[in-house]
C-alpha cells in the first residue's frame, strides 16, 4: 500500500509539471498556430537562470525563481520578435524549422554560460517529507502539485475573464475573422509567446530540485508533454491537463510495478498508441477551446 500511495504522489506530481509545459504549447499554438520545438530548452533555460539568480546573484529562492520567471518572459518576447514575427507570413514548416534554430541557440548559448556540467538547484522545502499511509512523500512533490494547480486556474480566469484570453480563444476558434473585428494578432502573439516561455520557467524550476539540471533536463520534459498534449487533443486546457496526469500516472504506476527499467518509454506507446487508433486525443473535449 505504500509502495502505491508513493508512486501515486509521484505520479501526480509529475504530471502536473507534464501540464505546466504542455499549457505552454496549448497557449502558443491556439495564438498563432506554432507548435514551439524550443518549448525544452526554454525549460532548461528557465531551471538554470534559477540556478543563477539564486546562487551567482545572491537572492532568496522564492524572489529568485520569480526573477527568473520573468527573465523567461522576456526571452520568449525576444523569440518572438526574431524567430516567428519575420516569418508570420510564410509556411508553417518554415517557422518550426525556425523555432527548432532557436532550440540550438539557447543550448549553445547555455552551455557557453554555464558549462555542461550538472547544476543542484535549491527547493523551498528542502529535503523534508511528510508521511502519508506509511509512504514519505517528498513536500517538493506537494508543491509541485499545489503550484500547478494554482498556474492552471490562474490561465483558466485569463482566458476566461481577460480581454486578452478572448482574443486568443477568438484566433483559435477563427483567425481570419478574428483579425477582421480588430484582434491585434501582433500583441496576442508577442504575449502567447511571453507566457509560454514563463510556464516553461515555472516548470522547470518547479522539478530541478527533485534532480540535476544540464543541457538535456528539458528535452525529455517537452517530448512527454507533447504526447500528453495529444492525448489531450490539443482541444481546451482540460483535455491537456486530463492527458498529462494520465501519462504521469502511466509512467510511474506501470514504471513501478511492471518494467521499471522501461519507465521512460510508456508515454511515448501512449502517444503511438492514439495517434494509430484516435488521433483527435482520447480526452478531446470535442471544441477547439480553452
Amino acid at each position: 500500500m505504500d509502495k502505491f500511495v508513493a508512486l501515486t504522489a509521484s505520479g501526480i506530481a509529475y504530471g502536473a509539471v507534464l501540464a505546466v509545459v504542455a499549457l505552454g504549447f496549448l497557449v502558443l499554438y491556439k495564438a498563432t498556430g506554432v507548435v514551439n520545438f524550443a518549448h525544452g530548452d526554454l525549460v532548461t533555460l528557465g531551471a538554470y537562470l534559477a540556478v543563477w539568480t539564486t546562487t551567482s546573484l545572491g537572492l532568496p529562492t522564492v524572489p529568485g525563481y520569480l526573477a527568473a520567471i520573468a527573465l523567461m518572459g522576456l526571452v520568449g518576447v525576444a523569440i518572438e520578435r526574431v524567430a516567428y514575427a519575420p516569418l508570420r507570413s510564410r509556411p508553417p514548416m518554415v517557422v518550426v524549422i525556425a523555432t527548432l534554430a532557436a532550440a540550438i541557440v539557447i543550448r549553445g548559448i547555455i552551455a557557453v554560460w554555464q558549462g555542461s556540467e550538472p547544476k543542484t538547484l535549491a527547493g523551498p522545502v528542502g529535503n523534508r517529507v511528510v508521511h502519508i499511509a506509511g509512504a514519505a512523500i517528498a513536500e517538493q512533490r506537494l508543491l509541485i502539485t499545489g503550484v500547478a494547480a494554482v498556474a492552471v486556474l490562474a490561465l483558466l480566469f485569463v482566458f476566461q475573464r481577460t480581454p486578452y484570453g478572448r482574443q486568443v480563444r477568438a484566433l483559435a476558434a477563427d483567425p481570419e475573422m478574428a483579425r477582421l473585428t480588430g484582434v491585434r494578432t501582433r500583441l496576442v502573439a508577442m504575449g502567447a509567446f511571453a507566457l509560454s516561455a514563463m510556464l516553461a520557467a515555472l516548470a522547470g524550476i518547479l522539478i530541478a530540485p527533485l534532480g540535476a539540471v544540464d543541457l538535456n533536463f528539458g528535452f525529455g520534459l517537452m517530448v512527454t508533454a507533447f504526447a500528453a498534449a495529444v492525448l489531450g487533443g490539443f482541444g481546451s486546457l482540460g483535455g491537456v491537463v486530463l492527458g498529462a496526469l494520465v501519462i504521469g500516472l502511466i509512467q510511474q504506476l506501470f514504471g513501478g510495478y511492471v518494467l521499471p527499467d522501461y519507465a521512460a518509454t510508456f508515454p511515448a506507446i501512449v502517444l503511438f498508441l492514439v495517434i494509430a487508433v484516435r488521433p483527435e486525443g482520447l480526452l478531446n473535449l470535442t471544441r477547439s477551446r480553452l
